[in-house]
């Protein structure tokens, strides 16, 4: 909700409504957007996964994400660029928040939650909580995919309320993080129960359970040695 895969699947058309002209130079804008991602999300993992930490950088991409898309919607509101024109000073600003917002996203919400969904449940539920986050992205891939197109026709001209829906998304983004996310970075996989305050009940329970475990594979053992023949 981000908006990131409405540039992705729609780049030539939104950059046609920044005001840029031709099929070649929207393509050309379409490729330089994805080597950014991709440049961008390799200096990420190299250089700051780890210093930076998961909530901080959640929690600054989420406002840097969503001013740059805020410039792009209030330009195509304010300003929206005419057939035939050179595009304005005002217009380049706009295409460079579209780079930014590649940016500022694979230096957060791009990697992040995929590194994040991988740490935070206990080893028994890593896989299908992985799963589920997976599943749950694609979804919203195919709801984006699929309300883009009407939403850059029927939200204004220019789509303009398209880039300030995905603002405010952004922006809301920050207060989820603030109240919800705590910091992973440097923490063991086995702390992650007392950093999400699970409680001794639980604990107790899955001690119970190890426990049952435990003494199903020494009954089972001592079963084996009573049934072996004797040398």
């Amino acid at each position: 909700m981000t908006g990131t895969n409405a540039i992705n699947y729609y780049a030539p058309q939104i950059f046609k409504n920044l005001g840029l002209n031709g099929t070649t130079t929207g393509l050309f804008a379409t490729g330089v957007y994805g080597i950014v991602k991709m440049v961008m999300c390799g200096l990420f993992l190299i250089f700051a996964a780890d210093s930076l930490g998961r909530r901080k950088s959640l929690l600054w991409t989420s406002i840097a994400m969503g001013l740059s898309m805020m410039y792009v919607g209030l330009f195509v509101r304010i300003a929206p660029p005419q057939a035939g024109v050179p595009v304005s000073a005002a217009g380049y600003v706009a295409l460079v928040c579209i780079y930014l917002f590649a940016s500022f996203f694979q230096w957060g919400w791009g990697p992040v939650c995929w590194i994040y969904v991988s740490e935070i449940p206990t080893a028994r539920l890593r896989g299908l909580n992985v799963s589920l986050a997976a599943a749950t992205q694609w979804l919203f891939n195919l709801v984006i995919a699929r309300a883009v197109p009407n939403m850059l026709v029927t939200m204004g001209r220019g789509g303009y309320g398209a880039f300030i829906a995905f603002s405010c998304f952004c922006l809301s983004m920050f207060f989820f993080v603030w109240f919800l996310v705590p910091e992973t970075k440097g923490m063991a996989l086995e702390k992650m129960d007392e950093l999400f305050g699970v409680t001794e009940l639980v604990k107790k329970m899955d001690d119970e359970e190890r426990n049952s475990i435990a003494s199903e594979k020494n009954a089972s053992r001592a079963q084996e040695v009573e049934i072996s023949p004797a040398k």
